[in-house]
């Protein structure tokens, strides 16, 4: 299955095997980050951390078929008013 999610806030992006294809940050009034991890919960094995200065936005690629997980997916997003688009398959 492939998809997306588009997150305001830390949480669950799917669950289940599956990878992390890309990640798009774009942060609010000040620096943000997202970590994701291979998890259903903010804890576990990190995929990937991204961060992003105020205002701008930073992209991120997995390796070419994507960046394995075996549970799920979960975001922790950290900043005023970020903004996260999570591209799993």
């Amino acid at each position: 299955m492939n998809g997306s999610a588009h997150l305001q806030a830390s949480g669950g992006v799917r669950t289940g095997p599956g990878a992390l294809v890309a990640l798009l940050l774009t942060a609010g009034g000040d620096a943000a980050a997202v970590t994701v991890y291979d998890n259903t919960a903010g804890a576990g094995t990190v995929l990937a951390v991204l961060t992003a200065a105020a205002g701008t936005t930073a992209p991120a690629w997995a390796p070419p078929g994507g960046q394995a997980c075996a549970h799920g997916l979960y975001a922790e997003i950290t900043g005023t008013a970020p903004d996260v688009i999570v591209v799993y398959r």
